[in-house]
């Protein structure tokens, strides 16, 4: 293998690991559950699922609607034994499972 190869071989690589690694997203609002404060979620890139169950951050609580822009930001870990306040023991990193989504930036659909 040359030095070019290889040099290709490791930017394919690279590459192939930024595409999987989730830190956040620009989403829309599809629906808000107020009981329980969480969201389902459409992100930005149509090949990407709706998120489901996504824990919204409302500092000051506030109407949220479906249209509503906001980011979704990906915890490094599960956050399911943490919002439960038990002791993470999985392994799962970058999840798309693992989002909060902040809402209340511009340019919505309410």
């Amino acid at each position: 293998m040359t030095n070019t190869d290889r040099a290709m071989e490791i930017r394919a690589l690279k590459k192939d690991i930024m595409r999987s690694l989730h830190c956040s997203m620009p989403g829309v609002v599809v629906s808000f559950d107020e009981a329980s404060r969480t969201a389902e979620i459409r992100l930005a890139g149509d090949r990407l699922p709706v998120l489901k169950d996504v824990p919204v951050f409302m500092p000051v609580p506030f109407t949220v609607s479906p249209g509503d822009l906001c980011l979704v930001v990906f915890a490094d870990r599960e956050i399911d034994s943490w919002l439960t306040g038990v002791e993470c023991k999985s392994l799962r990193m970058h999840s798309l499972s693992d989002g909060f989504a902040f809402v209340g930036f511009g340019g919505g659909g309410s």
